[in-house]
């Protein structure tokens, strides 16, 4: 049997086909240096000098996608990255230590042979948008797909999902859900370790303001403030509060009704034991 009504969640912006499939349902519980900045979004930047003069490099750490580093010349254009894909340019004289680490290290020379390299660490995240724990298992979501699911604490998970074998995202579940979307699946990580995951019934990105209407009845009505939109959801047990997607997915659920809205606005909702439908727009 469900757990009763949760109040706390995550809601995840979906890219997929207007027909929803549950590929997994294990459980429905509640789902600085300068040039430098980390937001809500899980990614802090900062750009250096390059070693060649008048060129810069800028620095990006990612909890989605790993460390990378772009060089640019005195226009600003790229002239190379490393990243995930290929840590090491020895042409150029880039490379990236520990790129899926919590602690990076982007390395510069201008010359090889012995030339030293000029060491720099990558801006840090914040705890919540930092791997650790222990790995418990992995989730095999599709052929290209899996989700590592890892143990920090009770009531503390995270997840790191990885397409073709690169890192695509990043999921934290700290006394509330987290979820990450990833082509046309969601997932959903609960704070007790347990999944959701399905593909499809979702509204496009940057969709009408307004009420819109789910499978089973039930309501969400879509709201914009200071540029962050957020979702008030409706069913049997009352109303939500508002939950804002600032930078990471949010989420609002009850015993029977999943709701994930994603930073750029998009809607997804999984009912369980109905046929999935995307979200009907009612009007404003």
């Amino acid at each position: 049997m469900r757990t009763a009504l949760r109040t706390a969640l995550a809601i995840v912006a979906l890219a997929g086909t207007a027909t929803a499939s549950v590929v997994t349902a294990t459980s429905a519980g509640a789902a600085t240096a300068a040039a430098s900045s980390t937001s809500s979004a899980c990614l802090a930047t900062k750009t250096i000098p390059s070693v060649f003069g008048g060129w810069k490099v800028k620095l990006v750490n990612s909890a989605d996608s790993g460390a990378s580093a772009k060089l640019l010349d005195e226009k600003g254009h790229v002239v190379s990255t490393v990243d995930q894909s290929r840590t090491v340019d020895a042409a150029n004289g880039l490379r990236i230590t520990g790129v899926l680490s919590a602690k990076p290290v982007f390395g510069q020379r201008s010359e090889g042979g012995s030339t030293p390299w000029k060491s720099t660490a990558f801006p840090v995240l914040s705890a919540d948008c930092t791997q650790s724990g222990t790995l418990v298992r992995t989730l095999r979501l599709d052929s290209r797909t899996a989700a590592q699911i890892f143990k920090v604490s009770a009531g503390h998970y995270q997840a790191r999902v990885h397409q073709s074998g690169k890192l695509v995202r990043f999921v934290d579940a700290h006394g509330r859900a987290g979820a990450a979307v990833f082509g046309t699946r969601t997932l959903v990580l609960n704070p007790d370790g347990t999944t959701v995951t399905w593909t499809g019934a979702k509204t496009a990105a940057n969709p009408r303001l307004g009420r819109y209407k789910l499978a089973n009845g039930a309501t969400v009505k879509l709201v914009k403030r200071a540029g962050v939109y957020g979702a008030q959801l409706t069913t049997g047990h009352g109303t939500f509060p508002v939950e804002y997607a600032k930078g990471r997915p949010a989420v609002q659920q009850d015993d029977v009704t999943l709701v994930v809205l994603g930073a750029d606005g998009t809607l997804s909702a999984y009912i369980y034991g109905k046929a999935q439908k995307p979200p009907v727009y009612l009007g404003a």
